[in-house]
């Protein structure tokens, strides 16, 4: 009995222990949420009295160092709503404070989030001067540091933080790669001769990414190096990159490459380059892409499908055209984008005032009655009245099944 009693006191002088550790730490953390926000009051009205003036308010210089961070996010915030001189002279403060040089001992410390922490500051506080101490972070054992360096350095800007963000294209991680691709990216044109390196590179992700960033940017200084990639790349990522970078670009004197791309023995490549020339939008590629439709690649029918309902007029009769194919893979496919690209909606609002609208029309809907397609049609045929040949193509689809779309497969 005694043994029972002095256990169930045991426990319950245990209970109360961590009972009143757990109302301590709330107590602490509530006190602490309290200091900081006084701090952050006098931080805020201390920067916004040196944004009104000139000289540094006292409360600035005083600050101590447990206050560091506070008064850093307090200046950060400020920085990412102003430009100019008025962001410059904050950076010039933090400067004077010694926030900089604080910040540029912690990229040496042992534990990741302090790195990751300065970094992030730097981007912030730093100058062209800092892009030499944050390049070493590209190479950080830890994959948040190093995704939060890239970050810093395109906020620093330069070539020299263009070089360094292109060669960390090549980064282990597939998903750092990545953030230091969106980076990049921000930077602009100034990356644009260091992407073309990149290109040229060994590292096929790196390729893949400065094709990539080199077509969003528009870049035509790179335009050699991409058709070099995408006529003699050894890796099919990288031709079909480098094709549908070509394709944004848009410039006429690439269209004969993509057409011979659109050839290319490799389907990612076939399939990009559908997507370029529905990009440059030329008309004459039309049998092409006509052809496209029959291709054994689901992503290369749907591309070139969708390329055709991009063209105009001359686009959707391809398209009905398709519907009669002898093979079905083309019928499908043009059947499934006739819907999916909003073409049949476009031709039911033009067939009530066009003629030849309505003769393209009642072409698309016999191929649809032979296919059992015509659900979707008659419902946009419903939606409103037209006149007598808008009447007729009801009458047509009356007799014909309500067939769903049907779902194209992989074959």
């Amino acid at each position: 009995m005694k043994v029972i009693v002095t256990i169930l006191l045991l426990m319950l002088v245990l209970n109360v222990c961590v009972l009143l550790l757990t109302l301590g730490f709330r107590a602490a953390r509530q006190l602490y949420s309290l200091w900081q926000g006084r701090v952050r009051s006098r931080c805020e009205e201390a920067v916004a009295d040196y944004l009104r003036g000139d000289e540094v308010p006292p409360a600035l210089r005083a600050h101590r160092p447990w206050e560091r961070d506070v008064l850093s996010s307090v200046l950060i915030h400020h920085m990412m709503m102003l430009r100019g001189s008025d962001r410059e002279r904050l950076r010039r403060l933090a400067e004077h404070l010694g926030l900089q040089g604080h910040y540029l001992r912690e990229l040496r410390s042992r534990r990741r989030w302090r790195r990751a922490r300065a970094a992030e500051n730097l981007g912030y506080f730093g100058d062209s001067s800092t892009v030499a101490r944050l390049r070493p972070l590209l190479g950080d054992p830890d994959e948040t540091v190093r995704a939060v360096a890239a970050r810093a350095l395109a906020r620093l800007g330069g070539e020299e933080a263009a070089e360094a963000l292109a060669r960390a294209l090549a980064d282990p991680s597939e998903l750092t790669s990545l953030r230091v691709a969106e980076n990049l990216q921000r930077l602009g044109h100034v990356a644009v001769p260091y992407l073309v390196s990149a290109l040229g590179s060994g590292s096929r992700r790196a390729q893949v990414l400065a094709a990539r960033i080199l077509g969003e940017l528009r870049a035509e200084e790179g335009r050699g190096a991409l058709r070099h990639a995408a006529t003699f790349g050894q890796d099919e990522n990288v031709r079909a990159q480098a094709v549908l970078a070509l394709g944004k670009i848009g410039h006429p004197d690439d269209l004969e490459l993509i057409v011979r791309c659109a050839r290319d023995r490799d389907w990612p490549v076939r399939a990009q380059a559908a997507n370029a020339l529905r990009m440059i939008g030329d008309t004459s590629t039309i049998p092409l892409l006509r052809e496209m439709l029959r291709d054994p690649e689901w992503w290369v029918r749907l591309n070139a499908s969708r390329a055709l309902a991009a063209m105009g007029p001359m686009g959707e009769r391809a398209l009905a055209d398709a519907l009669w194919d002898d093979d079905s893979y083309a019928r499908d496919r043009a059947a499934a984008t006739l819907e999916s690209e909003g073409v049949l909606r476009r031709l039911v609002v033009r067939a009530r005032s066009s003629a030849e609208a309505r003769g393209l029309l009642e072409r698309i809907v016999e191929g649809l009655r032979a296919t059992g397609n015509t659900g979707y049609l008659r419902r946009l045929l419903e939606e409103g009245e037209g006149g007598d040949g808008m009447a007729r193509l009801r009458e047509r689809l009356a007799g014909s099944s309500s067939g769903r779309l049907r779902v194209e497969e992989e074959r």
